[in-house]
């Protein structure tokens, strides 16, 4: 089995669930015309008849984990409502000879299947909510940290960004002090040459 199988099941299950509404447009009052009364009655069989080839269906879907426990669970509910509904609409009789599985208690049988149902939906929204919840807290603290070490990035730019200024300005520094003794040089060698030349011309 497949999901195209599930998809199938689906598909049939809406089918009859729809041919299952359709006969509460046949009043019961008409049922006194044998026409509408054997439609009715050939309609209802073959709505039981697809319920039992689902259940056939979903039995081997579960028994070859296509779907799990609590997935086939959900949908035998589903047809055990539509059974109880098939059973209020045809007063209790659907095709007659047993074909059906009828639910005990009728209409009260097939309020709870869907009650049921409705539950389970809600617990898996629950589950899904807090999966969702989690995945948002991780996805929050993690920005937390991409903020925390582009705040970090930032602050060791500023600081490389700092000391090159600071030893561009003492190199700079360094140049000027080193072409002051370089003058301070040149005018001592000057003095002292101009010295020399003026006790050359004294002597």
């Amino acid at each position: 089995m497949n999901d195209y199988s599930i998809n199938g099941w689906d598909n049939e299950y809406a089918r009859l669930a729809r041919a299952a509404s359709q006969l509460r447009t046949i009043s019961p009052h008409n049922n006194n015309n044998n026409n509408s009364a054997q439609q009715k009655q050939d309609q209802a069989t073959s709505i039981q008849t697809g319920l039992n080839r689902l259940d056939t269906q979903l039995h081997n879907l579960e028994s070859s984990m296509t779907v799990s426990s609590v997935e086939a669970g959900r949908r035998r509910g589903l047809l055990d409502g539509l059974r109880g509904q098939l059973s209020e609409l045809t007063g209790g009789s659907s095709g007659g000879g047993g074909i059906g599985r009828p639910p005990a208690g009728g209409g009260q049988s097939a309020t709870a299947a869907a009650l049921r149902h409705q539950d389970e939906l809600i617990d898996d929204l629950a589950i899904g909510v807090g999966r969702l919840k989690t995945q948002t807290h991780m996805i929050h603290d993690e920005s937390k940290a991409h903020v925390h070490l582009l705040n970090e990035m930032d602050n060791n730019v500023d600081l490389a960004n700092q000391g090159l200024e600071d030893e561009t300005r003492r190199a700079m520094r360094l140049r000027e002090e080193k072409s002051v003794w370089r003058l301070h040089l040149v005018i001592v060698g000057l003095s002292v040459l101009l010295f020399l030349l003026i006790l050359m011309g004294l002597s």
